[in-house]
């Protein structure tokens, strides 16, 4: 007999996490602009040709050359101490499948932004099961990335734009980076704790999206499946 599993509710939890280690980079904002990185240098002041303009300090050389058309500057970074900056937020905290189908794959999606000013940036775990009754857990995908495949239980995610199911958006903003399992279009996976997303130095704003898919068998256990996933959002300073 085929199940027939109505409401299917997510609802996603936000928890934050901090991780001092480091306080090196700071910024300032009003209502119309934001300084991510700031210092005071012993020397410098300003500098200008027929192409450009620019206000310098002086500071040790460590970067690599950058280059244009009109000039070349040689960057360096000077640490400075001040307060750790971030930024975590999760849209659109409960999503609903409606009634599911062995024939067809069940699908929505959510969004979330995360920012730090952090050198050593931030990482972003899932934790949670998979949807689930009194009885009968569904079966996560697990580290290995795979298709989506109707009529075969399965409960994964990932965080870029997919056409089958068509669902999802790729990042946009900051350097925030999707981790590898969850970073592939129609490949999906799940594991409890998983490191989902990460930025590898101070970030502005990187929006992501999670797309979540749901699979059932004929032999999956009739019933109305719920889950909590919880967001941790670590900076690291």
């Amino acid at each position: 007999m085929k199940a027939k599993i109505k409401e299917i509710i997510i609802i996603l939890v936000i928890s934050i996490a901090l991780v001092l280690t480091h306080q090196v980079i700071a910024s300032m904002q009003s209502a119309n602009y934001k300084i991510w990185l700031d210092t005071f240098g012993s020397a410098g002041g300003s500098g200008a040709s027929s192409a450009l303009q620019m206000n310098s300090s002086l500071a040790s050389p460590s970067g690599p050359m950058g280059t244009s058309n009109n000039f070349g500057e040689k960057s360096g970074f000077a640490p400075i101490e001040n307060e750790p900056s971030i930024g975590f937020s999760v849209q659109g905290g409960e999503l609903d499948f409606g009634q599911l189908s062995p024939a067809a794959t069940a699908y929505s999606s959510h969004s979330f932004s995360a920012y730090t000013n952090s050198r050593f940036g931030y990482k972003i775990q899932v934790y949670g099961e998979p949807l689930h009754i009194v009885d009968h857990v569904m079966t996560a995908m697990g580290n290995v990335a795979a298709s989506s495949v109707p009529g075969t239980e399965q409960f994964g995610i990932n965080l870029v734009e997919n056409t089958v199911p068509a669902v999802g958006t790729n990042p946009f903003g900051g350097i925030g980076r999707v981790s590898d399992q969850y970073n592939s279009a129609n490949q999906y996976a799940y594991s409890d704790g998983a490191v989902v997303a990460y930025a590898p130095s101070f970030s502005y704003q990187t929006d992501f999206s999670t797309s979540v898919i749901v699979n059932i068998s004929p032999y999956t256990p009739a019933g109305i499946y719920t889950t909590i996933l919880t967001y941790e959002f670590v900076p690291v300073f």
